[in-house]
């Protein structure tokens, strides 16, 4: 993916002020042109394929130990490359160089109409589209002020995980989610059990009509008493 990790000239070629839609909302945004030239080696941020089809390695012998840049055109029919290299929610620092002041940092930018210009020698113009809404009017002044002229730009891709929307994650089960009823309440739910019935052969289980029997020979017996039988 295409970043530019350290400060690097670039010049602002043009500024489009426009709008775009936040939810129901139009707010205020622009579209800056970069042109950036620097060496071809940026192109293996794109696509590691890149640089290999635009340039060759020089016909001379290369020393040994030393790796050999490839900066001959390998074709010198083509002018421009235009990619369809697109990233959104990047950042874009810009300097202008003029003092000591911090750099002014945009948020939320798009990226697209990537194009590259290929030159002998190993170097390229890059240029590239960058829109953002993340402005108030004195950054919006400045770059106003700078249409034409130099400044020095950072391009950053977003932390892994930043696009995240708050609140995506699922919650863990803990203790209360094991114990939460239907009704919110935290009690937990009434468990059924079972009764197995005593196996045939335990001695120790009591008999179904043993209570019975002997409740019949208490009775047997009074009424033989009160007959004056033994």
């Amino acid at each position: 993916m295409l970043q530019i990790l350290d400060y690097t000239e670039a010049r602002l070629t043009t500024l489009t002020p426009r709008s775009e839609k936040h939810g129901d909302d139009d707010v205020p945004a622009v579209s800056l042109g970069l042109e950036i030239t620097t060496g071809n080696a940026i192109l293996d941020l794109i696509d590691k394929a890149l640089r290999s089809t635009l340039y060759k390695h020089p016909q001379s012998a290369t020393l040994p130990g030393v790796d050999d840049p490839m900066t001959v055109l390998a074709c010198n029919s083509v002018d421009r490359v235009l990619l369809p290299t697109k990233h959104e929610g990047w950042s874009l620092e810009v300097d202008d160089g003029i003092d000591d002041t911090t750099p002014m940092v945009f948020g939320g930018c798009k990226v697209d109409k990537v194009s590259v210009e290929p030159h002998q020698g190993g170097s390229i113009t890059l240029r590239l589209r960058v829109g953002t809404s993340d402005l108030d009017a004195a950054r919006s002044g400045m770059l106003g002020m700078h249409v034409g002229k130099p400044l020095w730009v950072k391009l950053i891709a977003p932390k892994p995980g930043a696009e995240k929307k708050p609140g995506a994650e699922q919650p863990d089960d803990d203790a209360t989610s094991l114990f939460a009823n239907g009704d919110g309440s935290n009690e937990p739910p009434p468990q059924s059990v079972t009764h197995e019935p005593p196996e045939a052969d335990d001695e120790s289980a009591p008999k179904a009509s043993a209570g019975k029997r002997t409740a019949r020979g208490n009775a047997r017996t009074a009424a033989h008493l009160a007959a004056g039988r033994p």
